[in-house]
């Protein structure tokens, strides 16, 4: 790819800083942001679904809401060499008052081209509405961890060690029948007709027993009847990527967390990608979560790992070019093989979503910008496109 110049003070002086997507994208900024300014400090460089589908998080418990006395607190910023100094202020302000626009305990940033970090950011705080959220810290993905697992899978299809159209049942015999009819092909893009994991049962065992655990099997056995015969139709179903999971841990030999570790965090260098463990007394989630979202979205990184990872498997060579291709045709419902069709204001791009219990996370690469953006949020149905686009009258 052609190499891109440095960002600039002359550079970012086209419209408002406070629309952070556009603040990177195009480095913009704006003489007045209307909103007090952030204090700073410095560190080291380190889509539609059917109804059907309900998000994974517990309606019955109280709204997930910031305290009412709690402000955005300073920004802690990463300055590579590729971002001026006054760039990077710029930035720091947008990020300040996109923030402060949609209210959350703490937001982290980051932005990657090329494969080099263009400039990652957090404002804010830890859930505990104390300690300062730092650029480096790793939050729950969520469903981003779904573009990991739909990577590993079509790895093993590259390699010849899978099928796409492989039914799942000479994989894994002892699955549930209604799990073996479908295809690998079909998990990969949500048209196995399979019921989500989300379900009256983990549903009551989220909210009543949080600190309970079940394997990916016992899981399984809560399924309710399949929505629809495997290629009928289709609906977003986390079960898909937990049964991809289990197909990764057969063919692999190993657990999927050390799968991913050691064929795509490690070689990549994303020291901060990890699964969750429903037995790590100091996972971010609670058992139960960690348990009934195994395979699709149990999985912590900071923003610039994701923002790198994106940018890798979207503009790398992580993938063969027709794996890629493969992996990025569409359907009708703007979802393709682990991948949305994502907008971000006036910009079309693809990634993923995420929403984990208390946590909100958006992938997102940009093609006419070749830039990836990460945002993760550590506040449930955070509107992190509102705060990409945000800008003050």
């Amino acid at each position: 790819m052609t190499a891109r110049p440095a960002l600039t003070s002359h550079s970012i002086r086209r419209g408002s800083a406070a629309a952070l997507c556009l603040a990177v994208v195009f480095a913009s900024a704006a003489s007045s942001l209307h909103a007090a300014e952030p204090g700073t400090a410095s560190t080291s460089a380190a889509g539609s679904a059917p109804q059907r589908h309900v998000p994974p998080h517990v309606d019955h418990q109280p709204i997930d809401r910031v305290p009412a006395d709690l402000r955005p607190g300073p920004v802690i910023h990463v300055q590579p060499a590729m971002v001026s100094a006054e760039a990077a202020a710029v930035l720091q302000r947008a990020l300040y008052v996109a923030h402060a626009a949609i209210g959350s305990y703490g937001v982290t940033f980051a932005a990657v081209r090329d494969g080099t970090l263009v400039w990652a950011g957090a404002s804010g705080v830890e859930r505990d509405g104390s300690t300062l959220l730092t650029p480096e810290r790793p939050l729950v993905i969520g469903s981003v961890m779904k573009t990991f697992v739909s990577a590993l899978v079509l790895q093993l299809v590259q390699e010849g060690r899978l099928a796409l159209d492989q039914p799942v049942a000479t994989l894994l015999p002892d699955a549930p029948a209604s799990v073996g009819a479908v295809t690998v092909r079909q998990l990969l893009g949500h048209s196995s007709g399979l019921a989500d994991v989300y379900n009256d049962t983990t549903k009551a065992m989220l909210e009543m027993t949080p600190e309970r655990s079940l394997s990916p099997i016992e899981i399984l056995a809560t399924l309710p009847e399949p929505w629809f015969a495997p290629g009928q139709s289709w609906t977003y179903s986390n079960t898909n990527y937990l049964v991809l999971g289990l197909v990764a841990e057969r063919v692999l030999g190993r657990s999927l967390g050390d799968a991913i570790e050691t064929r795509l965090a490690a070689p990549l260098g994303l020291p901060s990608a990890h699964t969750l463990d429903p037995a790590d007394a100091g996972s971010p989630l609670r058992p139960a979560w960690a348990s009934v979202f195994y395979g699709s979205g149990a999985m912590a990184a900071s923003a610039a790992d994701v923002a790198a990872w994106g940018d890798e498997l979207y503009g790398g060579t992580l993938l063969s070019a027709e794996m890629r291709a493969l992996m990025l045709q569409f359907n009708e419902h703007d979802t393709g093989l682990g991948v949305q069709r994502l907008e971000v204001g006036t910009h079309k791009g693809y990634g993923h979503s995420g929403l984990m219990s208390t946590y909100t996370s958006l992938l997102v690469y940009l093609p006419e910008a070749d830039l990836t953006l990460a945002v993760l949020v550590n506040l449930a149905h955070a509107d992190i496109n509102g705060m990409l686009t945000f800008a003050p009258a």
